[in-house]
């Protein structure tokens, strides 16, 4: 999808609404712990992460930078959510080794991936997108 058109700004409403009623509804579960636990403070992570990646998109002028800022904060932020559903997926599988072992395999394997293919594409991802997306339209 192009970044920046009128679908890519819908779609990204869109997403940024669900993970708000996500989370918000997320602080409401307390039957694991019984009390304010792990998965709350990896909530609280999500929520900076999409209100940091969401903020310099309401600048009225934005810079290249708030591109390259909006674009790898929202991309953690998705990470996130590959690996919460990654580790609702891996704990219901029978026999995985148990409720812990799956969350933390699911999240330490999505993250490898995320952060391997963070640091693989980002300088390509910064030319498009951030600092090298200004020296591009200034010449």
């Amino acid at each position: 999808m192009k970044k920046g058109t009128l679908l890519h700004k819908r779609i990204g409403y869109l997403h940024v609404l669900s993970m708000a009623v996500l989370l918000i509804s997320s602080f409401g579960i307390y039957r694991l712990f019984g009390k304010f636990g792990l998965f709350h403070y990896l909530s609280l992570l999500s929520t900076f992460l999409l209100v940091a990646g969401m903020a310099p998109m309401f600048k009225k002028i934005r810079s290249p930078k708030d591109y390259e800022t909006h674009f790898k904060r929202m991309y953690w932020s998705v990470a996130g959510l590959y690996a919460a559903f990654a580790a609702e997926s891996f704990v219901r599988i029978p026999k995985f080794g148990g409720f812990w072992k799956g969350v933390a395999w699911s999240f330490v394997l999505v993250f490898i991936v995320c952060f391997i293919s963070f640091l693989k594409m980002r300088p390509a991802w910064s030319k498009k997108f951030g600092k090298g997306r200004a020296e591009k339209v200034a010449a």
